[in-house]
């Protein structure tokens, strides 16, 4: 009795798809895992708070350097440019809110001049942004 030989099938090597597949799933795990610092101003140094809440929305943020000034969008203003915008932000969405990054350094009679003029157009949730305490 003869049997028929069936040739043998070439193995076609390691398929790399799944393993692609793999690692883009976790690029788009981290992409959405990690936070997204909204300010780049390295000289700024947080005050410690004991406890943390939220840091509230990004795109209404104001920083503020231990010399007072303030920054916006990545430009330095001055106080009436600031007035002006708080007053558009209060004037587009009031109950949003702003939050402050303020340099632990700076003034606490300045940072409460520019709480009292976030208040006095019209923003009534002012959040100051500070890392937890160690």
């Amino acid at each position: 009795m003869r049997f028929k030989v069936q040739p043998q099938k070439k193995d076609p090597g390691e398929n790399l798809i799944p393993l692609i597949n793999v690692i883009f799933l976790m690029l788009i795990f981290f992409l959405a895992a990690s936070t997204i610092r909204p300010f780049s101003d390295r000289q700024i140094k947080l005050a410690e708070a004991v406890r943390a809440g939220t840091a509230g929305s990004g795109l209404r943020m104001a920083v503020l350097r231990s010399d007072g000034t303030a920054v916006l969008g990545g430009q330095e203003v001055g106080p009436e440019e600031l007035q002006r915008q708080f007053t558009a932000w209060a004037a587009d969405d009031p109950d949003r809110g702003v939050t402050l990054v303020a340099d632990r350094a700076m003034p606490a009679d300045r940072l409460i001049e520019v709480v009292t003029q976030a208040n006095a157009a019209g923003i009534s949730n002012v959040k100051l942004l500070t890392q937890k305490a160690r």
